[in-house]
């Protein structure tokens, strides 16, 4: 941010303002540094672990129950994993093909950079849309284009997940795995939720929409230069064209709202397939309960990918419910290899093979022209 004194024209600095929360610009070097933040992270999930597994007889038992799984459903789970990340994959396609030309490999190689890699660093999602951003701009989207394409690709996964998760938590309630007597707040919670989701979908087709945000923004805006009533709907209407510009027709949008629900339940298909490979039956909508409850957990700061705190929490969730301990840690610790921790190496790979390929697209561009 510029201060007072900048030269900066207003309509600028506050359209910056508005998009900081997808910036792919480098951290305050006041920010804790990230291999502090790792470090500790790690220490804080290594001991969640270590109470969890003592509570399941110790790690011999983890690693016998892990052992006892059924190959068949954890290939299955497998499957399910990588349906997920594919269908991220397409819906980063379909967002980034409305600003410029996008081959189906470099979608999925931001798919992997933003829901493989970028889930298990220490301030996730957002180093993995930072990165997936400065690909983008390398291959010839602006700034705000590039930012806008990764932000709406998240702006979906995470609307959808609220939705997905708050209409399983009414069934679970309604088929009776919960009592309605002690649930009752929890239902209200979810229909808030789901009312709060349609709402905003409403209003974020309107101009008026983005003027009215940018009207509140401008109101906490510190030591720099107020925008006129003017210059805010003139920046508010451009921003919002472009943003319609990016996610396309009525028709579109709700095409990008199905991929990202059927990208989440295949996640929590992989958490089921792992549950009946550890030997235990578990009812679907449980398994998204689980799988929500397991991602709220993984949100905490400080903990790469929910590191110990999700090991912990997705046990006792699919034990409240009936599974063995020990069979639920299995259960567990396979889900989030499968479903966290391969898609995280295989994100690694793919900034390198991102680079790669833009580097030979390049050569071979200039080649061509020489």
């Amino acid at each position: 941010m510029s201060n007072s004194g900048s030269s900066q024209p207003p309509e600028a600095g506050f359209a910056d303002q508005f998009e900081n929360a997808n910036s792919d610009e480098a951290p305050s070097p006041r920010q804790l540094h990230p291999i502090a933040k790792v470090a500790i992270g790690s220490v804080v999930g290594a001991t969640a672990i270590w109470v969890v597994l003592s509570s399941a007889g110790g790690l011999g038992d983890a690693l016998d129950a892990v052992r006892r799984m059924r190959p068949g459903f954890v290939v299955l789970a497998v499957g399910f994993a990588v349906i997920r990340l594919v269908l991220f994959g397409l819906q980063l396609l379909w967002l980034g093909r409305r600003t410029g030309p996008m081959g189906l490999l470099t979608a999925l190689g931001l798919s992997l950079v933003v829901y493989g890699f970028g889930a298990v660093t220490p301030a996730a999602p957002a180093e993995g849309m930072a990165i997936a951003s400065r690909e983008l701009r390398r291959r010839g989207r602006t700034k705000r284009q590039a930012r806008l394409t990764v932000g709406f690709s998240e702006w979906f996964a995470q609307r959808t997940f609220y939705a997905v998760a708050a209409l399983d938590l009414i069934l679970v309630i309604a088929l009776g795995h919960l009592s309605l007597v002690d649930s009752w707040p929890f239902m209200i919670v979810a229909i808030v939720v789901i009312v709060a989701i349609a709402g905003t979908a409403v209003a974020a087709r309107r101009p008026a929409s983005a003027a009215w945000i940018m009207g509140k923004l401008a109101a906490i805006r510190i030591r720099r230069p107020q925008p006129t009533p003017d210059v805010r709907r003139q920046s508010a209407g451009a921003w919002h064209a472009e943003a319609m510009a990016v996610v396309g027709s009525p028709g579109n949008r709700v095409r990008l709202a199905l991929i990202s629900t059927f990208a989440v339940l295949a996640d929590a298909a992989t958490l089921w397939a792992t549950c009946h490979a550890a030997g235990f039956h578990i009812h679907p909508e449980l398994a998204v309960l689980a799988r929500t409850v397991g991602t709220i957990a993984s949100w905490i700061p400080l903990l790469p990918g929910g590191l110990g705190v999700v090991e912990v929490v997705i046990p006792a969730i699919l034990h409240r419910f009936g599974a063995p301990l020990d069979d639920a840690l299995a259960a567990t610790l396979v889900y989030r290899a499968v479903g966290t921790v391969l898609p995280a190496l295989a994100g690694g790979l793919a900034m390198i093979a991102l680079g790669t390929r833009h580097d030979r697209t390049l050569s071979l561009t200039a080649a061509l022209e020489a």
